[in-house]
């Protein structure tokens, strides 16, 4: 039978295990492959080997609009954080994000509505979006929603980083599931260059570099029960993606940078990924 003693030197040792835990969970670099549930969640961030700050993501997780008719109600997901750059830093950081994959119809380019959005794309598309939205008289209509022409996800409201992207169900009735996958990277802008002409992003040249990336998001499926009727919320299966810390760009998002848009319109970003330590280098 164990000794008070020997209990006491176990216990100690569990408790030490956790706090050790804790710690590196919660200050330690991110690994490929982190996933990350509990929150709020601190990661340094590093511009070539000196330390420029830490990342908070304080939020992510489920949302809905709430309304009890899936033919208007909407589900998604929020996720809310914030970037603290070390004191007295002047390096320019930035969010930059790509939708990786998007399978649904809620909106499109609003330059040219005519075609879908690609599979893979800067997100926010340059300008604005052309939306559906439901309305008071039990249906759907059309609105615009406009943006600015930059590549920068957080327009000026950096340090803050907030979104709560959603889909109908309708849109996952109509085409079997919606799918919203994004990889968000902070970045710090090595150069920008803004062509001559203000309706256009293709004669723009940005130089950014990647510090932190974290990737998330969900699905919306449809699964017909065979009831007769209007549909039941039951029959829509909703699933949000872990989130992910990483720290090398996909594949998926470097093809996002460089998708172009539209058909009897096209515009499309030209966005040059360099070294981070070149954020150091800028700051001098």
């Amino acid at each position: 039978m164990p000794t008070a003693k020997c209990v006491a030197k176990t216990l100690a040792r569990f408790l030490v295990s956790v706090l050790t835990l804790n710690a590196l969970d919660a200050a330690a670099a991110p690994g490929e492959g982190a996933v990350a549930w509990r929150f709020p969640r601190f990661v340094a961030v590093k511009c070539g080997e000196r330390e420029c700050g830490t990342m908070v993501i304080s939020r992510y997780h489920y949302f809905r609009d709430g309304d009890p008719t899936p033919a208007y109600e909407r589900n998604g997901a929020i996720i809310r954080g914030r970037f603290r750059p070390a004191a007295g830093s002047a390096v320019e950081f930035r969010y930059l994000q790509v939708l990786t994959h998007f399978k649904g119809e809620d909106f499109r380019w609003i330059r040219d509505p005519s075609v879908p959005l690609p599979v893979r794309y800067v997100d926010p598309p340059p300008f604005g979006t052309r939306q559906l939205q439901s309305n008071a008289p039990g249906g759907f209509r059309v609105a615009d929603h406009e943006f600015d022409a930059l590549p920068w996800f957080d327009e000026d409201d950096f340090p803050t980083y907030v979104d709560q992207p959603r889909a109908f169900l309708a849109s996952a009735r109509r085409h079997g599931a919606v799918s919203m996958q994004f990889e968000t990277w902070l970045v710090c802008v090595i150069g920008s260059q803004p062509g001559p002409d203000p309706n256009s992003v293709s004669d723009d040249r940005y130089e950014v570099a990647a510090l932190l990336g974290w990737k998330w998001g969900f699905d919306v499926a449809y699964r017909d029960t065979g009831l007769a009727g209007a549909d039941e919320l039951e029959e829509f299966a909703y699933s949000l993606e872990p989130l992910q810390f990483v720290t090398t760009l996909s594949e998926d998002f470097k093809a996002g940078l460089e998708a172009v848009l539209g058909d009897k319109v096209t515009d499309r970003f030209h966005i040059r990924l360099g070294d981070s330590a070149r954020c150091v280098d800028r700051e001098r």
